[in-house]
């Protein structure tokens, strides 16, 4: 069994969603008359991982690095260039448009920005009702209303806004009324895409605890994608950091913070603040050298070797494999403690 097929799957392990071998590439057009395709932008790439049923997977990095594109890729809003995504075993790589609608209703996802994700034109209800229509899950009207009062109630908002419009609505609002939308359909699995990075601080803690509140009471699984490191490990039960389309390590939620194994995410451990100002002058920082390398033309070897500080001449022509080097830890650097040979 290969380091991709092992990738965090043990003996009894409810996988419900399994990534292989994921590539999103972007072709670059030339021309004005005659458009050709001169490159392409490696937005993801050969990305693998599993979900397991009921845990939230945090997947971060830097702006960029492909988080949102791997999301977007599991949930078939792009169709990826090569690999396969699994849902419950059944590839959703394979799957034409109709069967791809019947699959939505167990799979969702939350966007990034509440301002942009509303349309402006609807109200609240009608935003939260929508799906119950295109789905078909509403018998008549009165089980509409009943439906959509039920779902603002439960993310916290009254039932009289629902004919209220997005604009009438805070920030933290209007994410809610976009939980809710996420709820109408009775997903098993929604995609959390930075879903708090674009609110205020005390309003951030709001929406993830009720994040957790809704996973537990509904058995949700979740792919919690941030670039904040001190929300993924308050959410996440294991989590896996990309750099440049590439998944360099994953790991449990606590093993990954008291022993990061690859430098990268050790630089980003480095950076996140630390409220005690004691403790926070006294670790170690970790600047990095340069600038993120352009995904059209990614180096050769390890992606991250241009700005490591360990990176040797092999690096330079080793692409390193995810392996695991302590139970459930998974890295791809030749100089992580215990990498060693397959």
């Amino acid at each position: 069994m290969t380091a991709v097929e092992r990738t965090q799957r043990e003996p009894g392990d409810d996988v419900l969603i399994e990534v292989k071998h994921l590539k999103m590439y972007f072709p670059v057009t030339s021309g004005v008359l005659v458009q050709r395709t001169v490159g392409y932008i490696k937005a993801v790439d050969d990305v693998s991982f599993v979900v397991r049923r009921g845990e939230t997977l945090g997947l971060v990095g830097e702006s960029g690095c492909g988080k949102t594109t791997t999301g977007r890729c599991v949930l078939q809003l792009y169709r990826p260039t090569a690999g396969s995504v699994l849902f419950d075993g059944e590839d959703l790589c394979s799957m034409n448009g109709r069967e791809l609608r019947g699959m939505r209703r167990y799979m969702q996802v939350i966007f990034q920005d509440p301002y942009s994700s509303l349309n402006p034109r609807m109200t609240a209800g009608d935003i939260v009702g929508e799906p119950l229509l295109v789905q078909g899950l509403a018998t008549d009207r009165r089980a509409y209303r009943e439906r959509v009062a039920e779902l603002l109630s439960l993310v916290g908002l009254r039932t009289s806004m629902a004919d209220r419009f997005p604009h009438e609505f805070s920030g933290g609002q209007r994410q809610r009324i976009g939980v809710a939308r996420a709820l109408a359909v009775n997903p098993q699995f929604i995609v959390c895409d930075e879903p708090v990075s674009a609110l205020d601080v005390s309003i951030q803690a709001q929406i993830v605890n009720l994040l957790e509140e809704l996973q537990e009471k509904f058995d949700l699984t979740y792919l919690f994608i941030a670039h904040d490191l001190s929300v993924v490990r308050h959410i996440s039960d294991r989590v896996a950091v990309m750099y440049l389309g590439h998944i360099v390590e994953i790991a449990g939620r606590n093993a990954i913070y008291a022993t990061p194994l690859h430098p990268y995410t050790k630089a980003l451990l480095s950076a996140v603040p630390i409220p005690d100002p004691v403790i926070d002058t006294q670790r170690e920082r970790i600047p990095l050298a340069g600038e993120v390398p352009s995904p059209l033309n990614p180096p050769s070897g390890c992606v991250f070797h241009p700005r490591c500080w360990m990176a040797t001449a092999e690096c330079q022509q080793v692409i390193p494999e995810l392996r695991e080097v302590q139970t459930g830890h998974f890295v791809a650097c030749i100089h992580a403690p215990g990498y060693g040979s397959p």
